[in-house]
């Protein structure tokens, strides 16, 4: 009887399979790696943005107690509406600007966050007539509280056709 010889580079399906396997658990764990590093760059651009953002807001929250040290000024002492716009424009001068828009005062200030932001506060100042006779319990009420782009938008519209 003759022997069978059997090939030395027989690969079995068993073989295969472990081969895929191992190839497939390989690019799940490239990806898996390339997501993570991608989620933590994310993290720490979340994180650097936040801490602007609330640095910033303790910055804005300082200066609204120091306009509300104003308005309570400005309230005691005016004698009369002209009066008390002048006071507040006067008290709060060096940080923000007062505009008369209405039968309402407001009051606008900005506080950088970094090169491209800023958190844009601004404020209806309620003159002393308004807090008699409507009754409010606040010098102020607070018409907007956000962080705005402080640099020009520039479209890039060009394509790159060629490599060349």
């Amino acid at each position: 009887m003759k022997k069978k010889n059997l090939p030395v580079t027989n690969i079995g399906t068993i073989s295969l399979m472990m081969v895929f396997i191992i190839l497939c658990m390989v690019t799940f764990a490239a990806l898996s790696l390339s997501s993570a590093v991608s989620d933590a760059r994310a993290g720490k651009k979340m994180q650097a943005h936040t801490e602007e953002y609330y640095s910033a807001s303790n910055d804005a929250e300082a200066l609204l107690a120091k306009a509300d040290r104003v308005f309570a000024d400005a309230y005691k002492t005016a004698a009369n509406t002209d009066e008390f716009c002048r006071i507040i424009a006067d008290g709060t001068n060096d940080f923000a600007t007062v505009d008369a828009a209405g039968e309402e005062l407001l009051l606008t200030y900005q506080v950088d966050m970094n090169d491209s932001q800023s958190l844009f506060v601004q404020l209806a100042v309620h003159t002393p007539e308004q807090l008699k006779t409507e009754g409010m319990d606040s010098y102020y009420r607070i018409l907007s509280w956000q962080v705005i782009s402080t640099e020009t938008w520039e479209s890039d519209n060009t394509l790159k056709l060629l490599p060349f």
